[in-house]
Protein backbone atom coordinates (compact mmCIF):
# COMPACT_ATOMS: atom_id res chain seq x y z
CA UNK A 1 0.00 0.00 0.00
CA UNK A 2 1.42 3.42 -0.90
CA UNK A 3 2.55 5.65 1.96
CA UNK A 4 0.03 8.37 1.14
CA UNK A 5 -2.84 5.88 1.28
CA UNK A 6 -1.60 4.61 4.65
CA UNK A 7 -1.51 8.19 5.95
CA UNK A 8 -5.03 8.91 4.64
CA UNK A 9 -6.51 5.79 6.24
CA UNK A 10 -4.80 6.48 9.56
CA UNK A 11 -5.99 10.07 9.49
CA UNK A 12 -9.56 8.94 8.78
CA UNK A 13 -9.51 6.49 11.68
CA UNK A 14 -8.12 9.12 14.04
CA UNK A 15 -10.87 11.47 12.88
CA UNK A 16 -13.53 8.85 13.55
CA UNK A 17 -12.07 8.23 16.98
CA UNK A 18 -12.15 11.96 17.76
CA UNK A 19 -15.75 12.26 16.56
CA UNK A 20 -16.84 9.41 18.83
CA UNK A 21 -15.01 11.01 21.75
CA UNK A 22 -16.81 14.29 21.08
CA UNK A 23 -20.18 12.54 20.95
CA UNK A 24 -19.39 10.72 24.20
CA UNK A 25 -18.33 14.00 25.82
CA UNK A 26 -21.55 15.72 24.71
CA UNK A 27 -23.68 12.85 26.00
CA UNK A 28 -21.84 12.98 29.31
CA UNK A 29 -22.51 16.72 29.54
CA UNK A 30 -26.20 16.12 28.86
CA UNK A 31 -26.30 13.69 31.74
CA UNK A 32 -24.20 15.77 34.12
CA UNK A 33 -25.76 19.16 33.44
CA UNK A 34 -29.13 18.81 31.77
CA UNK A 35 -29.98 15.57 33.54
CA UNK A 36 -29.52 16.93 37.01
CA UNK A 37 -31.26 20.16 36.08
CA UNK A 38 -34.23 18.29 34.61
CA UNK A 39 -34.59 16.04 37.63
CA UNK A 40 -34.33 19.02 40.00
CA UNK A 41 -36.94 20.99 38.07
CA UNK A 42 -39.28 18.02 37.93
CA UNK A 43 -39.02 17.49 41.69
CA UNK A 44 -39.58 21.16 42.36
CA UNK A 45 -42.52 21.56 40.01
CA UNK A 46 -44.39 18.32 40.46
CA UNK A 47 -45.61 17.21 43.84
CA UNK A 48 -47.71 14.09 43.77
CA UNK A 49 -47.69 10.41 44.56
CA UNK A 50 -46.27 9.58 41.13
CA UNK A 51 -43.67 12.35 40.94
CA UNK A 52 -41.01 10.29 42.72
CA UNK A 53 -41.63 7.35 40.39
CA UNK A 54 -41.23 9.61 37.39
CA UNK A 55 -38.03 11.13 38.77
CA UNK A 56 -36.61 7.62 39.35
CA UNK A 57 -37.40 6.73 35.74
CA UNK A 58 -35.70 9.93 34.59
CA UNK A 59 -32.67 8.99 36.67
CA UNK A 60 -32.52 5.53 35.09
CA UNK A 61 -32.77 7.06 31.63
CA UNK A 62 -29.90 9.44 32.35
CA UNK A 63 -27.87 6.52 33.74
CA UNK A 64 -28.37 4.66 30.46
CA UNK A 65 -27.28 7.73 28.51
CA UNK A 66 -24.17 7.89 30.70
CA UNK A 67 -23.45 4.21 30.03
CA UNK A 68 -23.80 4.85 26.30
CA UNK A 69 -21.31 7.71 26.58
CA UNK A 70 -18.85 5.44 28.37
CA UNK A 71 -19.30 2.74 25.71
CA UNK A 72 -18.71 5.23 22.90
CA UNK A 73 -15.58 6.45 24.63
CA UNK A 74 -14.29 2.88 24.97
CA UNK A 75 -15.02 2.19 21.30
CA UNK A 76 -13.22 5.38 20.35
CA UNK A 77 -10.15 4.35 22.29
CA UNK A 78 -10.21 0.88 20.74
CA UNK A 79 -10.51 2.32 17.21
CA UNK A 80 -7.55 4.62 17.83
CA UNK A 81 -5.37 1.87 19.34
CA UNK A 82 -6.12 -0.56 16.51
CA UNK A 83 -5.58 2.12 13.88
CA UNK A 84 -2.23 2.91 15.45
CA UNK A 85 -1.20 -0.78 15.41
CA UNK A 86 -2.27 -1.14 11.78
CA UNK A 87 -0.42 2.06 10.88
CA UNK A 88 2.79 0.82 12.47
CA UNK A 89 2.44 -2.56 10.79
CA UNK A 90 1.89 -0.94 7.40
CA UNK A 91 4.92 1.27 7.96
CA UNK A 92 7.03 -1.81 8.73
CA UNK A 93 5.63 -3.64 5.70
CA UNK A 94 6.43 -0.68 3.45
CA UNK A 95 9.96 -0.50 4.80
CA UNK A 96 10.44 -4.26 4.40
CA UNK A 97 9.19 -4.07 0.80
CA UNK A 98 11.67 -1.29 0.03
CA UNK A 99 14.52 -3.28 1.55
CA UNK A 100 13.56 -6.37 -0.47
CA UNK A 101 13.45 -4.36 -3.67
CA UNK A 102 17.05 -3.22 -3.10
CA UNK A 103 18.33 -6.77 -2.54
Amino acid sequence: MPQTEIEIHFSQMKGLSRELQDIAKNLRQIVDISGLETISKTKAAWVSVHADDFVRKEGKLFEKIGETAANLNAISTEIFEKAEKIYKSEQQNTLAAKIRSYL
